[in-house]
């Protein structure tokens, strides 16, 4: 079966949802778990640019994101789950896609939709992107509300 789950996640409360069932599934079928969050900087810029402000402190961002990281990591090793966690930045559908391939993982499991309004605007639907271009199997978890 799927011995190597990759999660991305972007915080959201579906986002978080979806990590949640991912722990539970790779402790049930004895998998490990990497949960993966990518800073589009690009992103950021845009939607900076659309509100009239700057996002500068990518800095501050990628420390608090990492702390919600090192919390789910704790949640797996409470369920003995072997986990890994990965922070970095550039297009999300690509990095995600290609940590499947670099990483030889067999399933991603994520939510839906995270973002709302303005964000989801500019950033698309990743979801959808990852369905339609992985070559893996994608266990998309909906929003609850």
């Amino acid at each position: 079966m799927f011995k190597k789950i990759l999660c991305p996640v972007d915080f959201s409360e579906t986002s978080i949802n979806a990590a949640n069932h991912a722990i539970e599934l790779a402790s049930e079928i004895k998998a490990e778990i990497t949960f993966v969050h990518v800073i589009d900087v690009q992103a950021l810029q845009n939607i900076g640019d659309l509100s009239g402000g700057f996002i500068n402190d990518v800095d501050l961002l990628i420390e608090e994101e990492r702390s919600i990281l090192v919390k789910l990591k704790g949640e797996c090793e409470k369920k003995g789950v072997k986990a890994k966690t990965i922070l970095t930045r550039g297009n999300p559908h690509d990095v995600i896609l290609g940590e499947v391939k670099a990483g030889g993982y067999e399933l991603i499991v994520m939510g839906t939709h995270g973002k709302k309004g303005l964000t989801r605007a500019v950033l698309g639907s990743m979801a959808e992107s990852i369905l339609r271009d992985s070559r893996v199997p994608v266990l998309l978890y909906h929003h609850q509300g």
